[in-house]
């Protein structure tokens, strides 16, 4: 099936030689890589990048879903055209930030309180902190296939079999305290957390499973969690890295109507420019004010935390969903149905067994059985999924190989229809492919 995509991305191929005789791997992040070697982008607009060889793509994975309103939106080129003329790094705050955090207050649950930083895996990582300073307890409670980052004690349970550490390097004694559970089971967190003996700070969980399949969680569940967390003393947090102002203003914490004490963002809240940041209620975040004396919580947010560019960007994204938030999110999930929807239709008719997960905006898709609600690994058809994307790829559409897609607002209706034709194009080439 990469045929087709050898033969137009011959650029990428020459720039993946050279990139690794500079990056181990040829490449910088490892969700980026796929056989036989990563696409290499020129430019982007729009809902479009083109590829080193002058193709162009209708872009479905949007800068690992960080671009809600497409590549290089005007509000945002102007905001960092304006903000570069001011300076690009101040390494102290300013008004930008202070009105990002305020947006952030307006849209967002729980957030009484945040702290910024430059990336998701930071968030998470004083996320742990925090729930750990303000509870006293150890314990961790994550999810089987949730993903939160490269940070050193949740780097565990990703992917099968979940109870050990995703990388070398990671000491068993870093991630003793790190419980891994089934997601949608509320049954197994009630169990781990009585395992506890008392001892369990946090329950953490991505309300839409990313790299465990853009698995949605069941409203109950969720509610169960809630109840949980309340009766046993345990806090109950989220990481919105992915679902933070994609599935509504407010993050899935407003889509599900749970409301948890503290979360992670991300992505989208930087406007497309790097940031993390953490948010809750205010007695937990009040641990990270420097001037307390008693159960200091350190937060140290980085050299390039409050860096201006992506407060400009942030800002002039954040406040734009704000204001358009009744016309935006139910475009985004109307059109998020109609792809989910219309691509397993397509390929039913094929006579192809496929199932496309995810809420909102979000979608994947996967061949073979129902994936599991839990987000553990199945018996579905890694292989077809791989080929389905590359073939995408041959026909201008770019899909990353095994990962979620997000729509943006630049997305058309003619962008989305053709997103369908084409797999149903490909369908027919897949059915024979396996039979």
């Amino acid at each position: 099936m990469s045929r087709g995509y050898e033969r137009t991305t011959r650029g990428s191929k020459r720039l993946f030689t050279r990139a690794n005789e500079v990056f181990a791997g040829g490449i910088n992040h490892n969700a980026r890589y796929y056989a036989p070697y990563p696409l290499f982008v020129s430019k982007a607009r729009g809902e479009h990048i083109w590829d080193e060889d002058g193709n162009r793509y209708t872009d479905y994975w949007m800068g690992h879903m960080a671009l809600i309103l497409g590549h290089s939106p005007k509000i945002v080129v102007d905001a960092l055209r304006a903000q570069i003329a001011n300076g690009t790094h101040y390494g102290m705050g300013s008004s930008l930030s202070v009105e990002l955090g305020e947006e952030i207050q307006k849209a967002v649950p729980c957030a009484e309180r945040l702290r910024l930083c430059n990336t998701g895996a930071e968030a998470t990582m004083y996320l742990v902190r925090l729930a750990r300073g303000y509870t006293g307890k150890r314990t961790v409670i994550k999810m089987a296939g949730g993903w939160h980052g490269y940070n050193t004690e949740l780097n565990k349970g990703v992917h099968s079999p979940f109870d050990r550490a995703e990388s070398a390097g990671i000491l068993q004694e870093e991630q003793e305290h790190v419980k891994t559970v089934k997601f949608n089971d509320l049954d197994a967190a009630e169990r781990e957390v009585k395992a506890s003996g008392g001892d369990a700070a946090v329950i953490f969980l991505e309300p839409v499973l990313g790299a465990g399949g853009c698995i949605p969680a069941d409203r109950d569940y969720l509610k169960g969690l809630r109840e949980l967390a309340d009766r046993t003393g345990t806090l109950l947090a989220f990481d919105e890295i992915i679902t933070g102002f994609r599935v509504a203003l407010g993050g899935a914490q407003e889509w599900y109507g749970v409301t948890p004490d503290l979360a992670s963002f991300g992505k989208i809240a930087g406007g497309g420019l790097p940031l993390g940041l953490v948010a809750g209620k205010k007695e937990i975040l009040s641990l990270a004010d420097p001037v307390k004396k008693e159960k200091f919580v350190s937060i140290g947010g980085g050299t390039f935390s409050e860096n201006p560019l992506s407060m400009a960007a942030g800002l002039a994204t954040v406040r734009h969903l704000r204001r358009r938030a009744k016309e935006i999110y139910p475009a985004l999930d109307k059109a998020g149905k109609h792809v989910r929807i219309g691509v397993d239709e397509a390929f039913r008719e094929a006579g192809i067994e496929a199932h496309s997960t995810g809420i909102g905006s979000l979608f994947l898709t996967h061949f073979g059985p129902e994936p599991a609600s839990s987000g553990e690994e199945s018996s579905e058809d890694k292989p077809m999924q791989k080929s389905y994307a590359l073939s995408m790829m041959a026909e201008g559409v770019f899909i990353l190989p095994g990962h979620p897609g997000g729509i943006s607002t630049a997305h058309t209706k003619k962008d989305l229809d053709e997103l369908i034709l084409k797999s149903g194009k490909q369908s027919e080439y897949l059915g024979r492919a396996t039979k």
